[in-house]
């Protein structure tokens, strides 16, 4: 089954990836709820509380980053 990848601290989406379904429990940062499409200058950040993806600009995706490497 398709699954979707996130960065467990940022939240922002890494991609998709196949996996079996009996799985997914085992992997971390994954959801099975596809992303929404997205245009230029903005990128999707997985709210894995409320189990849902919201579009960020990518200045705010940025300041994720840096927070995180601080």
């Amino acid at each position: 089954m398709k699954a979707y990848q996130y960065n467990e601290i940022t939240g922002l989406f890494e991609g998709a990836i196949y996996a079996e379904r009996d799985t997914l429990p085992y992997i971390a940062g994954i959801t099975t709820i596809a992303p929404p499409e997205y245009e230029s200058g903005v990128v999707a950040v997985f709210d894995a509380t409320a189990q849902r993806w919201e579009l960020v600009s990518l200045t705010v995706a940025r300041q994720l980053l840096l927070g995180r490497n601080q």
